[in-house]
């Protein structure tokens, strides 16, 4: 089973379709991009797997849980969690750093653990 698995997802803002029909699967321990051009709808996908944005049509399926619909919280706690575009990092730090730094200036703890995957990505620690 995936630990991911969209299916028929879509979204519309009044008469615009702005996703429609996708389908994916996501198996654990592997690496997955999305790409696409501008205006694709790459961020609005995001934005319905995170709960910023309710899908119109479809489901979303983490872990064997349906999580369509649910609050960014709840699917956050579930295991997805995304960043949003910043174009004021700190620049005289690497990636990992700058994680770091936005991790200690939360107001709830971090959860354990939450860094664990970035050694698997030596070029974060140098990449300012």
């Amino acid at each position: 089973m995936a630990l991911l698995e969209v299916s028929n997802l879509g979204i519309a803002f009044g008469g615009l379709q702005a996703v429609s029909q996708l389908d994916l699967k996501i198996e654990k321990g592997h690496l997955y991009g999305l790409i696409g051009p501008n205006g694709a709808g790459k961020t609005t996908v995001f934005n319905m797997l995170t709960g910023v944005y309710k899908p119109t049509e479809g489901n979303i399926v983490l872990d064997g849980n349906d999580i369509t619909g649910a609050t960014p919280e709840a699917i956050s706690k579930a295991g997805i969690a995304r960043t949003f575009q910043n174009i004021r990092l700190f620049n005289d730090m690497t990636v990992n750093g700058d994680l770091v730094q936005r991790l200690l200036r939360q107001k709830r703890p971090a959860q354990p653990g939450c860094l664990r995957h970035v050694d698997r990505y030596p070029a974060l620690a140098v990449f300012p």
